[in-house]
């Protein structure tokens, strides 16, 4: 079995059963924390701290004197003030939360965080804080704290001790500390942050320029755009990479990359063919080729497909494939296939039509390891608000029994999907020496 269906598999397999947490002799928590010593870290003299693995840290300095200060006078000296890079934030927030997930543990960002976590008690020892509500906002730092205490209470109750590693306990402190400190500052906008993100979403965010359309009865999306422009084949390669994610197709329509909201290949202004693969389900032939297959009517077979045997073409996949490519929740761009081979055939008995398509990922791309992470947690965040608001809409529109059997059905969803993934992960499992890959 190639490397790559084992990692992938491996990714599903980490949702189902949490590592164990470990301990060594000495007391340190080896899954937690592998970092330098904190030495350093604040240097008032220097212009902006990188966020780029070298250690810095998610914001700059800027002082009206060229003389150097000392870390203690972060608290006090309001000539100093620190200049946070939002995305930086989010970037460490987005990191530290995944690890928690997926491996329980705070990851490669452990000394970035802790050191993060310092500052930003210090800073709201100032009359005047830096680092406002937008940024807490944007950066998702509210769930940072909320998933960092929750993961310290699991750990405390797994590990049946309170002698947890003391750099461990003392971000807990802080994240505690913080907590409170925000919701005292911000009050009911600290607890309304999430309805404030659903309205930036409607507005300006994910959900721009699409609208939910009730009397639609195509299953895959009930929303619609206006704002469709194809794009060609060097826009789309310039404009998207692999990785690239929509709550649903009907945004990925909006922004052009494909030219319907139905499940059909479409092309581009100059000829760049699309296919979204929203449901049906995947096979691994061999490294970076797959077999997609789906069973339907006649007019659900891709026949356009045919002419483009041998050429390239851009794939999106959907949560709703069964695939361990498939991601966790909307639909991402995940680079350009070669069509190997096209093949469609009738089942008589059945009535039912199959298609086979043959694809090879093209090379010189991100890899599956790069882009498996998405969507990321902030992502997830906004998932989690479309489906509510997708959900109050029909419950608003088509009443309480239409919204029941609407829940019912993703509810059911979810649960072939991920019990379609356990099995595949059961039958990968004979094919691996000495246990999973790492």
């Amino acid at each position: 079995m190639s490397m790559l269906l084992k990692d992938a598999l491996y990714n599903y397999s980490t949702r189902l059963k949490p590592k164990p947490l470990q301990f060594s002799d000495d007391g340190q928590d080896r899954s937690f924390f592998s970092r330098r010593s904190l030495t350093n870290v604040f240097s008032p003299t220097i212009k902006h701290f990188s966020f780029d693995g070298s250690g810095g840290l998610p914001f700059g300095r800027r002082s009206p004197s060229p003389r150097g200060h000392s870390t203690e006078s972060l608290a006090s000296n309001e000539s100093f003030d620190l200049d946070w890079d939002q995305k930086a934030l989010l970037e460490l927030s987005d990191s530290v939360r995944a690890s928690l997930r997926k491996d329980n543990a705070v990851g490669p960002e452990a000394e970035r965080l802790s050191s993060f976590l310092e500052a930003v008690l210090k800073d709201e020892e100032r009359k005047q804080p830096t680092l406002d509500f937008e940024a807490i906002e944007f950066a998702r730092l509210d769930k940072l704290l909320a998933e960092l205490l929750a993961f310290a209470e699991m750990v405390k109750v797994a590990s049946f001790t309170a002698d947890l590693p003391l750099r461990f306990r003392v971000d807990v402190s802080h994240a505690k500390s913080l907590q409170r400190i925000w919701r005292r500052r911000f009050r009911e906008q600290f607890f309304m942050m999430d309805q404030h993100r659903c309205a930036i979403l409607v507005k300006g965010g994910r959900l721009k320029d699409v609208s939910f359309n009730n009397s639609l009865t195509y299953d895959v999306s009930k929303w619609e755009t206006k704002m469709s422009d194809p794009i060609s084949e060097l826009e789309g390669n310039l404009q998207y990479e692999a990785g690239h994610w929509w709550l649903n197709i009907t945004c990925a329509e909006r922004d052009g990359i494909v030219g319907s909201s139905l499940e059909m290949p479409t092309k581009g202004r100059y000829g760049s063919t699309t296919l979204p693969l929203l449901t049906g389900w995947e096979e691994l032939i061999r490294t970076n080729t797959v077999k997609y297959i789906r069973e339907g009517r006649s007019s659900d077979m891709h026949i356009a497909l045919i002419s483009q045997v041998g050429r390239q073409i851009r794939i999106l996949r959907g949560y709703r494939l069964k695939s361990i490519f498939a991601p966790q929740a909307g639909v991402r761009y995940d680079g350009l296939f070669t069509i190997k081979q096209y093949g469609c055939k009738l089942d008589d008995k059945t009535n039912t039509y199959r298609l086979e398509l043959t694809m090879e990922r093209v090379p010189d791309q991100k890899s599956f390891d790069e882009i498996r992470g998405v969507p990321k947690p902030s992502q997830l965040d906004d998932w989690n608000l479309y489906e509510k608001l997708e959900g109050d809409k029909i419950k608003i529109l088509q009443g309480d029994s239409n919204y029941l059997e609407w829940k019912l059905t993703r509810q059911e969803d979810k649960v072939d999907r991920e019990e379609w993934r356990r099995v595949c992960a059961f039958r990968a499992s004979f094919s691996w020496q000495g246990g999973p890959p790492l």
